[in-house]
């Protein structure tokens, strides 16, 4: 009757004939086949089994390949491959494909000249300076109010600046 050892042990059986099982696992199995009877009989048929399949073993002899290589040889000479045709945009390519120096060039070049369009140019931006400002204006009929007006004559612009110091008091 099959107990827990066995159900353990039978799948190593195979293994423990063949020598394949660790020394731990070989002990383990070894003692346990010497105790059941069913394994002790599974080991002994396959120990049979392997002695019969080693006592049968057949030399194979090296076939011969004299005849093999110069037929593969006849067959390559006599036939002809369709002739292969390159891209249509090899040609364009080939003169850069095998120069990297010329492909380098080419690329410095084009950088340079993308550079150099896109670069901005001194006269489409203006610097942002403080121009010379000229104050036209300060006087006002109330005494209570003040006025400023600067201009500056370069871009035609003019600000008034009107102060009224009583409301500026409250306002803070």
């Amino acid at each position: 009757m099959p107990t827990l050892g066995c159900l353990w042990s039978r799948p190593r059986l195979e293994r423990l004939v063949d020598g394949a099982l660790g020394p731990r696992m070989g002990r383990v199995a070894a003692s346990h086949a010497s105790r059941c009877g069913d394994c002790r009989a599974e080991v002994d048929r396959l120990r049979r089994l392997r002695a019969l399949v080693q006592s049968i073993e057949v030399s194979v002899a090296d076939p011969d390949w004299g005849a093999f290589w110069p037929a593969v040889r006849q067959r390559i000479a006599a036939e002809h491959p369709a002739p292969v045709r390159d891209a249509w945009w090899l040609p364009f390519w080939k003169p850069v494909w095998g120069h990297p120096r010329v492909a380098l060039g080419g690329l410095v070049v084009s950088s340079l000249a993308a550079a150099l369009v896109l670069w901005p140019s001194p006269e489409t931006t203006k610097a942002a300076m403080a121009a010379p400002v000229q104050v036209q204006d300060v006087s006002t009929a109330d005494p209570d109010r003040s006025v400023m007006v600067y201009s500056n004559p370069d871009d035609d612009v003019t600000v008034i600046w009107v102060f009224n110091p009583s409301e500026q008091d409250e306002q803070s």
